[in-house]
């Protein structure tokens, strides 16, 4: 039997009043871990600020990273050329700890005073996956 997720856990989304006519209300589901530290977005200028730093990183480790910045709260959407449905969506997070980029999944990568070491951490993340992704069985085109 599923069990269904307190209300606390609902990714910052309010379900407050009706939705008008004609509108959607989206609300993405998030499951933390309990002992998953606490982290909100950072506000959008210093989130950008940070996110480019990371982005002329990954783009000179051979990642595409695209910048997502037109809603809250920014990311950057990270994948390879060779498999561009295979990616990963980096933050920019404030945590007891500090400033951290996180995955998509939650997972904090490496403050981001260590872009080189995010850069490490998300290329370990997507990797193994995209080259999964660009194998080609014997005798296949």
């Amino acid at each position: 039997m599923a069990r269904r997720p307190p209300a606390s856990s609902l990714d910052g989304a309010r379900l407050t009043g009706p939705v008008p006519e004609g509108e959607a209300k989206v609300v993405r589901l998030v499951l933390s871990p309990p002992e998953a530290p606490a982290a909100r977005p950072l506000p959008g200028r210093r989130a950008r600020l940070l996110l480019n730093r990371l982005r002329r990183e990954l783009r000179r480790d051979g990642w595409v990273a695209e910048r997502r910045y037109g809603d809250e709260p920014v990311r950057l959407r990270v994948y390879s050329a060779a498999a561009p449905c295979v990616g990963e969506s980096v933050m920019a997070v404030e945590s007891a700890g500090g400033c951290w980029y996180v995955s998509s999944t939650g997972s904090l990568l490496a403050p981001c005073g260590r872009v080189d070491l995010a850069v490490r951490e998300v290329g370990a993340l997507l990797l193994p996956i995209v080259r999964a992704a660009t194998v080609h069985p014997a005798g296949a085109r």
